[in-house]
């Protein structure tokens, strides 16, 4: 009995090994599909971009992008998949590939969100979606087209003024249902302009008496760091998250984005 006993045990921790493996993998797999040299994807266009995403599990759902796809354009995105673990990030995965693909052809931020949207829809057996922003950053026109599936505002800190949530998301969740009725803003491009957005695991974070960070915090956050270069900015929100957290568990993925015209 000894000896079954010991032997289910070893086959027990094999199996958890194995998967736990897997899951470190899975997540290399996915980190590897986001884009990483982000200076060397903006160098010369006057853009300094930053992002962090730190998934609650291993693999997680949340997303973000940052292409070029002209000398004077850029196309900067995040994202936040429902549910968590493996589906969210295989979902992410298709997700942010089509997107990018999109983003190569179509010039709107708005039209890239609604054919997204029908390409999701079109196969997503388990009712999945994602909430999406997408900014196209012109530096030639010096304007920003911004459309959002039911994702948060985007945080703006303009030189002498405080930090504001602007342009909500017009649409629906992408990939929840057909004939999305996303539209699009535009936003003159001013020098020292950044844009910071951001998923659920910033403003939905709780700390042990279930309170939420919350927005108004954020733009506290964002107010004191009105001068810090995008990677300080995004440092600084993230350490005020886990600041605030002490020590909760994180419930949800954080992603945090930042981009400067400088």
């Amino acid at each position: 009995r000894v000896r079954s006993l010991l032997k289910a045990k070893a086959y027990a921790d094999a199996v958890r090994e194995a998967m736990a493996r897997d899951l470190r993998i899975a997540r290399e797999i996915q980190m590897g599909i986001l884009p990483t040299d982000l200076a060397s994807i903006t160098k010369g266009s006057g853009l300094d971009v930053h992002a962090v995403i730190e998934p609650a599990r291993q693999v997680g759902g949340d997303l973000y992008e940052v292409l070029r796809v002209s000398d004077s354009r850029v196309v900067v995105a995040l994202g936040d998949v429902s549910g968590k673990g493996i589906p969210a990030a295989l979902f992410m995965a298709v997700a942010v590939t089509v997107l990018r693909t999109l983003a190569r052809q179509i010039e709107r931020p708005d039209e890239i969100l609604r054919r997204l949207n029908d390409e999701l829809v079109e196969q997503n057996p388990r009712g999945m979606f994602v909430t999406l922003q997408c900014l196209v950053i012109d530096t030639k026109e010096r304007r920003v087209l911004c459309a959002g599936g039911g994702h948060h505002q985007l945080a703006v800190l303009a030189p002498n003024q405080p930090p504001r949530l602007a342009y909500a998301s017009s649409g629906r969740p992408i990939g929840l249902m057909p004939a999305n009725p996303i539209t699009w803003h535009t936003i003159a491009l001013e020098p020292g302009e950044t844009f910071v957005l951001y998923s659920d695991g910033v403003s939905e974070a709780m700390n042990a008496k279930d309170d939420l960070y919350g927005e108004e915090r954020l733009l506290e956050t964002l107010a004191a760091s009105r001068d810090a270069a995008p990677a300080e900015i995004v440092s600084r929100v993230l350490a005020d998250v886990r600041a605030f957290a002490d020590g909760a568990k994180q419930s949800d993925d954080i992603t945090i984005l930042a981009v400067r015209y400088a």
